[in-house]
């Protein structure tokens, strides 16, 4: 029987190693190509054979032939560009246009307005991406613009208002416009496609945006500037405040029923700041007063919970484990 079974075992895998040989004959068949080249040539000089098995390892990262550098690629030439089946290629000099060849058939193709082609990403990937995402360089040549009425261009993101009113942003998809803000104190930045602090983003005046100028700390002869950084509470508002970096402001909240202390640089119950409106004021106590409740009740069903020889309980019922046994009693004698 045990020799039934080692048979066995050893046909399967006999059988699973033919099926990855066929299955995946076409995987090494480009590796095979790349060794018959390397033993035909073992005559040439050691390092132009090293150098040429490189460039064609290098597969999706490495550009068109120079032989294509020229623009547009002649339709007879595509068919000659293919070096794996499924691969694709970026045209030199341009950022959105590569050529694609599946199943061995090459095409010329041109990302959507406004969109780059990424070299470096897999090849089940989607290759057109924001700018942002694809560093161009050299390949600086991009197709004419497509605007709209809402877009400069097909697809983005784009910053509206002006160097005042850094917060509103505009993302793009086939033309058509939605607009979005960012969170409060926060500005659009182009350059990332973010939502950053206002000081960060080159065109956003953050004094002007915030209504807040930081006030100029006088520096000691001896000590120089001051360390750390400075915080001042909102004149119109007590629950915002503002930290000062480098001379410029960012906008930070204290929220739910909170205020700024500027004595302790932090945010505490708003009933004990009197520059806080009196409903946030009786909020806050109300909340502290309710927090306390909730406290002295969780303090009590724990200490009920703690002794479990005497009480069976929920949180809202309390029921004696042994009845109308008396404390201290035996039930077995009784």
């Amino acid at each position: 029987m045990r020799t039934l079974i080692v048979l066995a075992c050893i046909c399967a895998l006999a059988y699973a190693r033919e099926e990855f040989v066929v299955d995946d004959t076409s995987n090494f068949e480009y590796d095979r190509n790349v060794n018959s080249e390397s033993n035909n040539n073992s005559n040439e000089e050691g390092s132009t054979v090293s150098q040429t098995l490189n460039e064609r390892r290098q597969g999706r990262y490495r550009a068109l032939p120079r032989e294509h550098n020229e623009k547009p690629i002649p339709k007879e030439a595509i068919s000659q560009i293919c070096r794996e089946k499924n691969e694709r290629y970026p045209v030199p000099g341009s950022c959105d246009r590569y050529v694609e060849c599946l199943n061995g058939t090459a095409e010329e193709k041109q990302c959507p307005d406004g969109l780059r082609y990424n070299p470096n990403v897999r090849f089940n990937v989607y290759p057109c991406q924001y700018p942002v995402d694809v560093p161009c360089l050299e390949r600086s040549a991009l197709q004419p613009a497509q605007p709209t009425d809402d877009c400069p261009h097909q697809f983005g993101y784009f910053k509206i208002g002006d160097a005042r009113n850094c917060s509103g942003f505009r993302n793009c998809a086939h033309g058509v416009g939605f607009d979005f803000v960012c969170p409060e104190g926060l500005a659009f930045s182009s350059s990332t496609y973010r939502c950053e602090w206002p000081d960060e983003v080159e065109d956003c005046d953050a004094e002007a945006f915030l209504g807040f100028r930081c006030p100029e700390v006088p520096e000691s002869k001896e000590l120089g500037p001051p360390a750390g950084y400075r915080t001042y509470r909102s004149s119109t508002d007590c629950q915002i405040y503002f930290i000062c970096i480098n001379g410029k402001p960012r906008r930070l909240s204290c929220g739910g029923y909170a205020g700024f202390d500027e004595l302790t640089g932090s945010c505490v119950a708003a009933d004990e700041i009197p520059a806080c409106p009196e409903e946030l004021r009786l909020n806050a106590a109300r909340s502290r007063d309710a927090e306390k409740e909730r406290q002295t009740v969780q303090n009590a069903y724990e200490k009920f919970k703690s002794d479990r020889r005497l009480f069976n309980y929920s949180p809202t019922t309390l029921q004696p484990l042994f009845g109308d046994i008396e404390i201290g009693s035996n039930p077995e004698q009784d």
